[in-house]
């Protein structure tokens, strides 16, 4: 069933209005005390869908994933680590939702990320994401069968 986007958009906005309990765990994560070492710690800046133009603010907030890889010093591909979102739309709407990113450090000490994260089929399907971490700024790209964008954030102190 292919939906027009306003359309997808809505009913994509309404499944997530019924997810409160995601809005509260970020929350929680974004109130407690995060390291700002590497890519971990709090970030907060705008998304942005060059499909549709649609934008909002986005925080995130990113920790290591412990005992992923228990039999392995890293992670294929890099490290794991949880980068926990939290988006709004129009200042009304609010979404949370956690990917696993596989990121590594690059020569210059910039640091590069990319993942997957399964959303239903009538809102894209699997988006990918991959992006950059220099200092204090972070910048990613997304897409899916649906939509695609920009994630634009500074690290929070």
């Amino acid at each position: 069933m292919n939906l027009p986007l306003p359309l997808r958009f809505t009913c994509l906005t309404l499944v997530l209005m019924l997810l409160p309990s995601c809005g509260l765990s970020f929350r929680s994560a974004w109130k407690t005390p995060a390291s700002n070492a590497g890519v971990c710690g709090k970030w907060e800046g705008a998304w942005l869908s060059t499909a549709s133009g649609h934008t909002g603010q986005l925080r995130a907030v990113i920790h290591p994933m412990l005992n992923k890889y228990p039999m392995a010093s890293r992670a294929p591909e890099g490290q794991a680590f949880q980068f926990f979102y939290h988006c709004t739309w129009r200042g009304l709407l609010s979404a949370a939702f956690k990917t696993t990113q596989q990121v590594e450090k690059q020569k210059n000490g910039t640091y590069t990320f990319r993942g997957d994260h399964q959303m239903p089929n009538w809102v894209g399907g699997v988006y990918h994401y991959e992006g950059t971490i220099k200092g204090d700024d972070f910048n990613a790209c997304y897409e899916s069968t649906m939509d695609r964008g920009t994630f634009t954030m500074k690290r929070v102190r």
